[in-house]
């Protein structure tokens, strides 16, 4: 059985990143919270996501550069990635192989954490299906 990922919340918006860090505590998802773009990389470094929630508009820095370090990892250990802007026009030119979600700011809580439990489950599943395939000699997911 694969442990329930951690999330990692990357959002200039403190209030909205303890808002949702406490729900999902509530759910037994732990995640860290960061707000700068130089935070969530060096996150990126330490730990492994299951789901990273990144806004568009991350302060002092740049969201490709978040996109660009996740790019980088196997593609086995790639979270599921959740944009959240203002204005989805602003999340068009990021790698639509690497972001599978854009969610329309303001958001709604409950439907973000609901979002979140999914990708969760998505995450654990395909970790689930990879380690089984690796158990009955299958070649490894990189």
């Amino acid at each position: 059985m694969v442990d329930v990922p951690r999330v990692l919340i990357a959002d200039g918006d403190a209030t909205l990143r303890q808002q949702l860090f406490g729900a999902l505590l509530n759910l037994d998802v732990y995640s860290d919270l960061v707000s700068t773009t130089d935070d969530a990389l060096a996150k990126l470094a330490e730990h492994e996501y299951g789901v990273v929630v990144v806004d568009v508009a991350l302060p002092f820095g740049d969201v490709e550069r978040v996109i660009a370090h996740i790019e980088s990892m196997a593609v086995a250990r790639r979270p599921v990635v959740l944009v959240l802007a203002a204005n989805p026009e602003a999340a068009r030119s990021l790698d639509v192989e690497i972001v599978q979600i854009v969610l329309r700011r303001p958001v709604n809580l409950p439907q973000l954490v609901d979002v979140v439990q999914s990708c969760i489950r998505s995450h654990t599943r395909a970790r689930e299906i990879a380690s089984a395939a690796r158990t009955l000699g299958g070649q490894p997911i990189s």
